[in-house]
């Protein structure tokens, strides 16, 4: 059995495995300012548990001497349940503690509202359902998505309706398995530290967009935790002191131009008052505009449409450029379904362009995007009950 310094020791030696695998003893020493011996002693008894394996000798010719036995994670060592509950689907998915992904469902709920199908047996059912249909995979953890963070008594901290008066005992009583409620953007951001290593820089911030915009801070590998309610709302940022009224009673924030519920609400205002947009060559009723209508507008030319699109860009343009100014980090990472859409990217990047200046290159930080789909969610919570039940809870 492990001390409970060792304990404290493993955590870190299997985040820094999953970040920077397959790596050697002698590396994680170095690396971590633990010593050869301790290192010995927790690598061999995370061995003997078989969460860990030596995957082989180095591959280096050009070092002399002996070579480096390189350490990696175990797959399929366990298995994890993510479920992200949207306005009208609900995704769940099964993944190994390498995140890759064994089993997938979307159910979709277009006859009812979230509220009611939360309510329904129906919700109970379908997780009760997808767990029996793969239960030659043993969970160990489960993993609920929530956009946002909890507060210290476990209430979602949010304004949107239904999220704000989640009934997280509800959830937790179809568990036989430990239960993590895992805020999105942190989430998303484990997940990419954990199953994209190669990808995401040691500290980096990830955004979300889409019915929020939400926010992760990743500093030397660690998710920074926000202890205040309002830490990381980048969303309700002012960028347009003159702009429409927010829901937070602010106006001009950053939420009113660039979230999915904001371009939508504004799409279908159009619908109603002006005869010459496409939209009403896409859809039939004001209803059936969602995101993906304003979007099939925007790259058919539709003006008002570019608008929306244009100005959702030029903001976030100016917030990221702010950014750059107040926290030292290494990239940024972009996650929402408008960067599916390469037009969008390349106004993004355009706009970031222009704001440059000697004094402010472009290159201050390096941006990259992260693909919607439907699976992203859920596959965050997975990595967030990774995070606390394996590697933080060995």
């Amino acid at each position: 059995m492990l001390t409970k310094k060792q304990k404290e020791q493993s955590a870190i030696i299997l985040d820094s495995i999953y970040a920077e695998g397959p790596i050697s003893r002698v590396e994680l020493s170095r690396k971590l300012g633990i010593t050869p011996a301790t290192m010995t002693i927790i690598t061999h008894y995370l061995m003997d548990t078989k969460v860990i394996y030596e995957v082989g000798e180095e591959l280096d010719g050009y070092n002399v001497g002996r070579k480096k036995i390189l350490l990696d994670i175990t797959p399929q060592y366990a298995y994890y349940l993510g479920i992200e509950l949207f306005y009208h689907y609900m995704c769940l998915c099964i993944t190994d503690n390498k995140g890759n992904i064994f089993a997938k469902k979307i159910i979709k709920f277009t006859e009812t509202s979230l509220e009611e199908y939360f309510a329904s047996e129906q919700f109970d059912a379908d997780i009760r359902g997808f767990r029996t249909e793969y239960a030659m995979y043993p969970l160990s953890a489960i993993g609920f998505s929530i956009p946002t963070t909890l507060s210290r008594t476990g209430k979602p901290r949010t304004n949107l309706p239904f999220w704000k008066d989640l009934d997280t005992s509800k959830i937790a009583a179809l568990a036989d398995v430990p239960i993590y409620f895992a805020p999105l953007a942190n989430s998303m951001a484990l997940s990419q530290r954990l199953f994209n290593p190669k990808v995401a820089s040691d500290s980096f911030i990830l955004l979300h967009i889409r019915s929020k915009i939400l926010m992760a801070y990743v500093e030397d590998g660690v998710v920074q935790e926000n202890k205040a309610p309002l830490v990381g709302e980048l969303g309700h940022t002012v960028i347009n002191p003159q702009g429409e009224a927010c829901a937070c009673g602010k106006r001009g924030c950053l939420q009113t131009y660039l979230s999915e519920d904001a371009i939508v609400r504004k799409a279908k205002m159009i619908y109603e008052v002006a005869e010459n947009t496409f939209l009403h060559n896409i859809v039939k009723e004001t209803a059936d505009i969602d995101f993906s209508t304003v979007i099939q507008a925007f790259r058919l030319g539709d003006e008002a449409a570019t608008t929306l699109i244009k100005n959702a860009m030029r903001y976030l343009a100016l917030a990221l450029d702010n950014l750059s100014m107040i926290i030292d980090t290494e990239e940024v990472v972009l996650h929402g379904a408008i960067f599916n859409t390469p037009e969008c990217v390349g106004l993004l990047k355009q706009y970031l362009l222009e704001n440059s200046s000697p004094y402010r290159p472009t290159d201050t930080h390096k941006h990259s995007f992260l693909p919607y789909q439907y699976t992203n969610g859920a596959l965050a919570a997975c990595a967030y009950a990774i995070h606390h039940h394996l590697i933080n809870g060995f």
